[in-house]
């Protein structure tokens, strides 16, 4: 409830007003922000975004400094998290099992021959032969794209 209770003080958005109460410049990208999105700014700290929210003082330190990670945090998990969904995606891919490997540029002989006796049904179980590397997959991926269309 502590962390739900601060969650909600750190999501409110911060007008320029609040920027000069903190004592920190407005950044001139025109980007409007979440208080908790402050603490992604060199030198902001949860005792400066308390002069915006004094409810925060009541609020267990170690929760707050939870969330001073989260937020710090926050932009590299959205961005796992998209990748994870691409790659989702893409294990789905259908590989034609007529599928000439030697004829995809960039890929070595070994992995031709690797790729050729275990004929995968998806991108996802390319993916999982062994010594498949990523710039392989792309590669079959693009190959087999170009030929659905």
């Amino acid at each position: 409830a502590a962390r739900a209770e601060a969650e909600a003080s750190l999501a409110v958005p911060v007008t320029s007003v609040d920027y000069g109460t903190i004592g920190m410049s407005i950044p001139g990208d025109g980007i409007a922000r979440m208080r908790i999105e402050l603490l992604r700014f060199p030198n902001v700290t949860i005792a400066m975004l308390a002069q915006l929210a004094p409810e925060l003082d009541a609020i267990d330190p170690t929760i707050l400094a939870e969330l001073v990670e989260d937020a710090h945090y926050a932009p590299y998990i959205a961005r796992q998290d998209a990748e994870l969904r691409s790659l989702a995606a893409n294990e789905a891919i259908s590989l034609d099992p007529a599928l000439d490997y030697a004829t995809i540029g960039g890929l070595s002989r070994e992995m031709v021959e690797r790729l050729a006796k275990a004929r995968p049904e998806t991108l996802g179980q390319a993916a999982r032969i062994d010594g498949v590397t990523p710039a392989a997959l792309t590669a079959i991926m693009v190959h087999s794209r170009r030929l659905a269309a």
